[in-house]
């Protein structure tokens, strides 16, 4: 089944909705919000968690568990050509603890974007010496953006994700 926000219910659109507001909410909650029965509500947390929602998780205030600072990382990735290096790299990014963000797009300058957390400048400074000492030679156009986690105005898609679904 290839599940959608083109082909939800109304019912899945509303209890989505509600769930966005907090995951952790129960079903009862949710049938009480909606008017949807329980039992729907039960039948539609299963399917979404089966084809739609990847996982649940808390967003925590990163300053205060010590992530201090920032890295907005972005680079024009030379060497797509190599597909085994490519899949190597991107994989390594991947399963780096710093890593919060990854992908890869088209620019002019540009292809590849990460969005990293670091407790302090220090392990930002060791990373892109590393990043660049590895990497160097198959990256060009090198930019990085360093943002104090006091700085941060806005980390939520949730809303996005609403109005997609017609809820605002």
């Amino acid at each position: 089944m290839q599940l959608n926000i083109n082909n939800l219910s109304n019912n899945e659109k509303k209890f989505l909705i509600s769930l966005l507001d907090d995951g952790s909410k129960p079903n009862t909650k949710i049938s009480k919000e909606t008017e949807i029965s329980k039992a729907t509500c039960s039948r539609i947390r299963k399917k979404l968690n089966k084809y739609l929602i990847s996982s649940y998780i808390p967003i925590i205030e990163l300053d205060k568990v010590g992530i201090n600072v920032f890295l907005v990382l972005t680079f024009q990735w030379k060497a797509f050509n190599n597909v085994a290096l490519t899949k190597k790299v991107f994989n390594e990014l991947e399963r780096n603890p710093n890593v919060i963000f990854l992908a890869n797009g088209e620019g002019s300058n540009i292809s590849s974007i990460v969005f990293m957390g670091f407790k302090n400048l220090e392990g930002y400074h060791y990373y892109l010496k590393d990043f660049r000492r590895k990497y160097g030679a198959y990256v060009s156009n090198i930019n990085s953006l360093l943002l104090p986690s006091k700085e941060v105005i806005k980390n939520d898609y949730t809303e996005v994700i609403k109005k997609v679904l017609g809820g605002n």
